[in-house]
């Protein structure tokens, strides 16, 4: 991970925008993401990295989105990247065993959008 996501993650977590334990697992979530031999950057993931903060937090304090007016657009563009929808619902699950904050599946289709661009940005790398 590079500074500057780095320094997106302090400044949540620093700003009580997002919960410790929660910044903890998106570390975690992205250390993994780079082992695996992702270019986990600012430019990469930053947005990747805000939704899923956010999204955590909201599913936590029981405010998670449930309804999207885009959705079934993003429904559409996630019929080619079948592969970031799976990542995203065993993120998603991975979430709800460490946090106990369930995502719906409105905020899983939007961060396996994110998966699908981080996973476009690798493939051209």
């Amino acid at each position: 991970m590079d500074r500057l996501l780095a320094e997106r993650l302090d400044i949540f977590e620093r700003t009580g925008q997002a919960a410790p334990d929660i910044c903890r697992f998106v570390r975690d979530e992205l250390s993994a993401l780079d082992t695996a031999g992702g270019a986990v950057t600012e430019d990469s993931a930053g947005t990747l990295v805000s939704h899923l903060l956010l999204a955590l937090q909201r599913a936590r304090d029981g405010a998670a989105l449930t309804e999207f007016p885009a959705d079934e657009t993003v429904r559409a563009e996630l019929a080619g990247h079948p592969d970031a929808v799976e990542r995203a619902r065993a993120l998603a699950a991975r979430a709800r065993s460490a946090l106990g904050a369930g995502l719906p599946e409105q905020e899983v289709r939007f961060l396996a959008l994110h998966l699908a661009l981080f996973g476009q940005r690798e493939a051209t790398r």
